[in-house]
Parts: C-alpha cells; structure tokens; sequence
C-alpha cells in the first residue's frame, strides 16, 4: 500500500524529469552550470522531499545502498585525512550521487510511466541525436587531423561521448528486444540505430569497440548480435583502410605505461591513497604527464587506497548479482549488459569516479541506480 501511495505523490513524476535531464540533457543544454542546476531542482530535490517520508526511507534498506554509504563514508574519511586541492568540492560528491540513485529509484516509482518506457524514450532519442551529431561534426567545417568525433551539447570530449552513447546503445538494444514495437516507429528506430552505429564506429574510442564487442558476444547469440558484431568488425576495417594513419598514430596510447606507473603510486600509498590531490604519471617515451592512469579502478585505488578500492568491487559485484538475479525481466538484462560494457570500457578510459554529472555517469552511477530499482522490485515481489 505504501507504494502505491508514493506513486500517486508529485514527487516520483517530479524525479521522471530530472532523470530525462540527467541521461539527455546534455545534448540540449548549452553549459555545464544549467545542467547541474536544472538537475538539483528536478532530481536531487524530489529526492530530499521524499525522504522525509518513512516508507520511502523503509525501500532503502538494500545492499546497494549499504555499500554505497560504506564507500562514501570511507571516501570522506580519506578525504579529511589526506586532504584535496578543492576539498569542500570533492566532500560535496558523495552527497550529489546518493541523491541522484535516490532520484533514479524514486523516477522509477512514476505510475504513469514504468522505468522502462522513460529508458526507451531516452535511447530512442539518443540514437538519433546521435545520427545528427555525426552530421553536424562532419559538416562544420574542416577539422584537424587529430580531432575526434564528440557529440553535440555538453558530451564535448571523445572518450566520454563514446561512453555516453555506448551506454545509451546498450540499454536501447537490450531493452526493446522482444518488445512489441509500433509500425509508425520503425523508421525512427532505424534512424536512432543507424545513429549509434556512426557514431560508436567512428568514435575511435577502441576501449568502447572492446566493450560493445564484449557485451554481443557475452549474451546468447542471436542473428541480430552476429550482425550488429559484423556491422562493427566492417566498420573499424573501413576506416583502417581509408585512413590507416589514425590506428599507426595512437597505439595503445601509452595505456600499458600508464597503468604500471599508476600500481607504483599505488604501492606508495596503498592504505589510504592520495585523497583529492592531484597526481601525474610520466610517460618518458614522450616526456608527458598524464593525470590519470585511464583506468578508473586503479584511479580509485590510488585515490581511496585499498579499501576504497575493495568496498568499489564489492558494490558492483553486488550490481551484477542484481541483474543476474533479474535476468528475466527485460530491465535486468539491459542492467547486466550496461555492466558488463562498463566495466571493460572503465578498464582502458575510465578517468575517476567522484566527478559532477556528466557523460561517464552513465557508465558509473547509472548501473548501480538501475540495480537499486530492481531491488525494490524485488522486495515489493515478495522475493
């Protein structure tokens, strides 16, 4: 009964838009400062609200959330020890994020629309601003050689633009398998794949390939998996012969240097980390710094030392349990393949994790949201 009221409240088709914000804001929006206030007045705010409410609070009661609290809690214990260059900035994050997962978990809550129409309106929409964001970068103008495709808004930067709309590729593919789709949205469907495969294809993001590749060949095989692999093998294949020069410049970006001088900060700092306090990697091939190892588990641990580290792992294999466990319903098969992506892209590109909103939350802090509403699924199943 008790949710069943919450869903009757303002608050949950409050949350609805805040979480259209959060996951397709950024191509509209035209600075980052809007992004964040539209989403503390549409997500975060809803969420302070429906915490005063006791059978709202009763649905936190989840091992997500627990684990969540335990890593935010060491996290500022770090923090106050090690110290940040903008320490009231990081201590703030902890507290945006859980009230983000709580906005997510309360959005779901919406009796108009279930979690899995608004993901499928979001995907849909993402697919084809995709498509327009290839259009829109290839005939702006020239470009230098080096500069890569990045989406229209705020998703401005390549990596994390190709994370964004890798994730958004997945949830759509997963989530609208065997769903009953209408005529009249064929051709928009078409449009917003077509969208996804542009843009993933010439992202040059290699660690994205990996993942997308990862999750095809991971879940059961299918005619439309083995082609969606073979659109994309035939993809990186055409651009090596048109323009080989992109593949022979970039390497392995130096992700194998990176990644040892990363485990020797580690090694230094093993217990504690080095909080918020900025660090630089050397690359001596180039006489380079770089300001992380690319690599979001080993930036973690660097950072929370550890533990910091071990309380990460355990929340997402939490995460991953979850969506096994729900592995019928169509959400917690998107769930397991959106963390399946995650976790090989976060292996080569991811850059931290306490970050304000934006692209990579969507590889980060959306799974284990997503794992959160399934888990009250769950409990209001009676399981």
């Amino acid at each position: 009964m008790s949710l069943e009221i919450l869903r009757n409240l303002p608050f949950s088709r409050w949350a609805s838009l805040g979480l259209l914000v959060l996951l397709a804001g950024a191509w509209f929006l035209p600075s980052s400062k809007l992004y964040h206030q539209l989403l503390i007045a549409l997500l975060w705010l809803p969420a302070l609200l429906a915490l005063l409410r006791s059978d709202f609070r009763a649905l936190l009661w989840q091992p997500e959330l627990l684990l969540f609290v335990a890593l935010a809690l060491w996290t500022l214990l770090v923090l106050l020890i090690k110290g940040g260059a903008e320490p009231v900035s990081a201590a703030k994050m902890p507290f945006y994020v859980g009230l983000s997962l709580l906005g997510i978990m309360l959005a779901a809550l919406d009796k108009r629309y279930t979690l899995e129409s608004q993901l499928r309106f979001v995907t849909l929409l993402g697919g084809i601003l995709a498509a327009l964001s290839v259009l829109y970068f290839y005939l702006s103008g020239p470009h230098a050689p080096d500069q890569r495709l990045i989406a229209i808004g705020l998703w401005d930067t390549a990596i994390m633009a190709a994370h964004a709309v890798g994730a958004l590729a997945v949830l759509g593919v997963f989530l609208l398998r065997g769903a009953e789709v209408r005529p009249w949205l064929w051709p928009l469907l078409l449009t917003a794949a077509a969208g996804y495969l542009m843009f993933l294809g010439l992202s040059q993001t290699r660690g994205v390939w990996l993942a997308m590749i990862a999750v095809l060949l991971a879940v059961r095989p299918t005619r439309g998996s083995v082609l969606l692999v073979l659109s994309l093998v035939l993809s990186v294949i055409l651009l090596w012969l048109c323009v080989p020069e992109l593949f022979l410049q970039r390497g392995l970006s130096y992700r194998p240097v990176l990644f040892m001088g990363g485990l020797h900060l580690l090694e230094q700092n093993l217990w504690l980390g080095l909080g918020f306090n900025p660090y630089e990697i050397a690359v001596p091939a180039t006489g380079d710094f770089y300001k992380h190892p690319h690599n979001l588990y080993l930036d973690l641990a660097i950072r929370l030392g550890l533990p910091g580290l071990l309380l990460f792992v355990a929340l997402w294999a939490c995460v991953a349990w979850r969506g096994w466990q729900s592995r019928e319903q169509p959400i917690g098969r998107a769930l397991l393949a959106l963390w399946l992506f995650s976790s090989v892209a976060l292996l080569t590109d991811g850059i931290g994790l306490w970050l304000k909103p934006n692209a990579d939350w969507l590889i980060t802090w959306l799974p284990i949201a997503l794992s959160l509403v399934l888990a009250v699924k769950r409990k209001e199943a009676g399981l």
